[in-house]
């Protein structure tokens, strides 16, 4: 992974620049949509971490439950990564355009 500008910013210029991105962002489409992929994380982990429990009380179907709980739990975190990345991209582009002013 590259390095980004954000990262290598102080704990004072970072809080700075989330608040930035508070202001701007708060109500936009793109806000929306990360709350809707920490969202759709919750539930798939939360929903392949009860199929693993069902299958060790019930014993049924013991791999096709697993082949469905350990790819829906793969996808959920793929979301959570993919959800900090982006937002990562964002803050990076905002302290890029606020170091040049």
């Amino acid at each position: 992974m590259s390095r980004f500008y954000y990262n290598e910013l102080k704990k004072e210029e970072k809080k700075k620049i989330r608040d930035v991105y508070k202001k701007e962002y708060s109500k936009s489409e793109f806000q929306k949509r990360l709350v809707r992929l920490a969202i759709y994380s919750a539930i798939g982990f939360l929903f392949s971490i009860f199929l693993v429990i069902y299958v060790v009380i019930k014993k049924e179907s013991i791999i096709a439950n697993l082949f469905i709980a350990i790819p829906l739990f793969i996808a959920s975190l793929i979301f959570l990564i993919g959800r900090s990345y982006a937002k990562l991209i964002l803050l990076n582009k905002i302290a890029l355009k606020e170091h040049k002013k």
